[in-house]
């Protein structure tokens, strides 16, 4: 545990702007994407993963040896290095020829009942890379699904690029106060940058905190990945309800926002100790 010397945003700004450099130029993050059906669920990315990463270059080598199989695991799921996805992607843009090899599903968000949406089906070099260019088919790829990050991928890739984890644990919104920030905030004016929002399915961070509005309410800028993927959420009112929320902490809710947050309701606040900027 020490200082950081990055806030949320320039992970944000890493992963989406101007994005990751790949062989083929900049990619940009620009995807939710989350294993659990109800959160949209990871089809696009099973049906790529799991021929794609067996299948052999010409010195023989697959992708889940040249990228490692729990970095692609994670990958698959949406918890997936910012690494790891420059590895994927290069590994494919120089062995374009293995993307003519097999069919995928291109799918949308899970339905509600669970199955797939499959939108069409094909191989990958003729869906994307026969008709744009590599940089625009990787980044059409994100798009449809392929690639993205979840809630706690963000919340943890980012706690590797600022050196705080040494590499990638898993550990679900709600039992965050338990391993991750044990030290519960129930005071608006002791808010501060890198404190954990956490909702029972859910974590950001604050990423800044620009004035006290009130005894209740606060300014602040935040960060997390959600729908849209990956993004700094600007000027949103931080409000204290008075009630109690996970493990008896003091509840919060949010307000306005640019680009609005996309997940509200009722959240508590958690730091972890000796963890600043």
């Amino acid at each position: 545990m020490a200082e950081s010397f990055f806030l949320p945003y320039e992970y944000v700004d890493v992963l989406t702007n101007p994005g990751l450099q790949t062989s083929a130029g900049r990619v940009k993050l620009t995807q939710y994407l989350c294993k659990d059906r109800g959160n949209g669920g990871n089809d696009s990315a099973t049906s790529f993963f799991k021929n794609f990463r067996w299948i052999k270059d010409p010195h023989g080598i697959t992708l889940n040896q040249h990228v490692g199989g729990r970095e692609i695991d994670l990958a698959l799921k949406g918890q997936g290095n910012d690494k790891t996805f420059v590895k994927i992607w290069n590994f494919m843009l120089k062995n374009k020829d293995l993307l003519d090899k097999y069919k995928v599903e291109v799918c949308g968000r899970a339905n509600k009942d669970g199955s797939k949406d499959v939108e069409q089906t094909g191989k990958i070099k003729k869906l994307y890379f026969d008709k744009m260019s590599d940089q625009a088919a990787l980044q059409q790829m994100v798009q449809d699904r392929f690639f993205g990050m979840d809630c706690i991928g963000f919340i943890a890739n980012f706690l590797i690029f600022t050196g705080e984890w040494d590499k990638y644990y898993g550990v679900s919104p709600r039992r965050y106060p338990d391993h991750v920030a044990k030290t519960n905030i129930d005071d608006i004016n002791e808010v501060k940058p890198l404190d954990f929002m956490v909702w029972n399915g859910h974590v950001a961070m604050i990423d800044w905190v620009w004035e006290v509005l009130d005894e209740k309410r606060a300014r602040i800028d935040m960060c997390q990945s959600s729908s849209g993927g990956p993004q700094c959420n600007e000027y949103v009112i931080l409000r204290r309800t008075g009630g109690k929320g996970l493990k008896g902490g003091c509840e919060f809710t949010i307000d306005g926002g640019t680009p609005a947050p996309p997940v509200r309701g009722h959240f508590t606040i958690w730091r972890r100790e000796g963890f600043w900027y």
